[in-house]
């Protein structure tokens, strides 16, 4: 497939990303709803979504089960309050909140959802209860920085971002590392190794990768690896949430599990774009079309990378230390890494890409980022291990079982 057709189909509508549902729980069936919803936004905005909604549809399902340690507070809901109900309005008002327009999507969802409940107390129980936990989420993250402004000024210069063709535009969200985060007061626990210095054998070694595999015109790179990059235009969120409602249904948690899950995996992954945003500020690494065009050793001033350069620094990728907070958690939560699945994007002659393990979509991120020419290989790894990190101190610390 031509490579402009099959960029322009990779950024239609979430919604065409899976067929319906088999044996979908509350919290899968809300999942969806929320990436429909946040269709249209980045992969930044879309994080803080994903992680708002499944930590209030986890305070909700939680507090009637009561299993884990709460998150945001102990809600107390009313005696016999439906779960689904209370899971399915805590979503539906938290995206309300975030996305008016929507609102008769939304409405729609939730009456579905309704509609297989029993009329009577524990669902009219349920659906106050729920709204009560979105009134909370709404007025914890409604000042959160998310709505933030701040300027990103750099100096052209060796080893410094500056802004890339063809847009030549500024740093995309440069308060975003600003949000409060989600999994810890703070994240500058994380550890940055940065980037090797660009007089550095390391730095060459990625320099001449990225050069050879990651041009437009290059010989090397193959198909498969050509379709993999083009694939990763996505959210990087997307086909995460895909995964996730793929382990879910093979593996069959109840609806509190499932609840958690979800919530730990996105509230980590919001929180990885945060570092990585903070960090990118910092170390303001130049991107690889920008140091091949001005190399002090062989220069080719006509480079161009097989996808066109995202609009801030390179050091860390924020794609893969999303993924591998995302893939931590799912090897943590889910126990296992072994869960095949396929994910397809832009209609019938779309793009197919299938996986047999978590590990395996994580390495492929890292790789794809290389291919299309937008990443040093060693932003992508150091990216995959800050997520993991994050993820793996998220487990360990947030929603907790209860000992019984």
């Amino acid at each position: 497939m031509h490579i402009r057709k099959l960029s322009v189909a990779l950024t239609m509508a979430a919604a065409l990303l899976s067929p319906p549902l088999a044996r979908a729980d509350v919290v899968t069936e809300w999942n969806l709803v929320a990436v429909n919803a946040s269709a249209a936004t980045n992969s930044l905005v879309e994080s803080r979504v994903l992680a708002i909604v499944h930590a209030s549809m986890f305070d909700a399902a939680n507090a009637i089960e009561r299993r884990y340690a709460h998150y945001l507070a102990e809600f107390k809901p009313p005696a016999g309050a439906s779960m689904d109900a209370a899971v399915a309005a805590a979503a539906h008002d938290v995206l309300g909140w975030l996305f008016p327009s929507q609102m008769p999507m939304l409405d729609g969802a939730l009456a579905a959802t309704l509609g297989r409940i029993a009329d009577g107390v524990s669902k009219d129980g349920g659906l106050a209860f729920g709204r009560e936990v979105a009134q909370a989420y709404v007025a914890a993250r409604g000042k959160d920085g998310a709505d933030g402004r701040a300027q990103h000024n750099s100096a052209p210069g060796p080893g410094q971002w500056e802004p890339t063709p063809p847009a030549r535009a500024p740093m995309a969200l440069p308060h975003w590392g600003e949000v409060t985060p989600f999994t810890a007061p703070s994240l500058a626990w994380l550890e940055v190794k940065g980037p090797p210095p660009i007089t550095n054998e390391a730095f060459a070694r990625d320099l001449d990768e990225v050069r050879r595999v990651g041009a437009r015109n290059s010989t090397e790179r193959t198909a498969d690896q050509t379709a993999a990059a083009i694939f990763w235009i996505i959210n990087t969120g997307v086909p995460w949430q895909f995964a996730a409602r793929a382990a879910a249904q093979q593996l069959g948690p109840s609806v509190v599990d499932n609840a958690r899950i979800f919530a730990l995996m996105n509230m980590a992954g919001a929180d990885a774009y945060i570092a990585s945003w903070g960090i990118k500020r910092k170390v303001n690494h130049w991107r690889p079309v920008t140091a091949i065009r001005n190399a002090s050793t062989n220069p080719d001033p006509a480079w161009e990378p097989l996808l066109n350069t995202p609009a801030h620094p390179e050091y860390p990728s924020g794609h893969c230390i999303y993924t591998g907070a995302a893939a931590a958690a799912l090897q943590l939560l889910f126990n296992t890494d072994q869960v095949a699945f396929s994910a397809t994007y832009g209609g019938p002659n779309g793009v197919i890409r299938t996986w047999r393990s978590f590990s395996q979509m994580e390495k492929e991120v890292e790789n794809a980022r290389v291919w299309g020419g937008i990443h040093f290989r060693t932003a992508d790894e150091h990216g995959t291990q800050m997520g993991r990190a994050i993820a793996e101190r998220a487990v360990a610390t947030l929603m907790r079982p209860i000992a019984r």
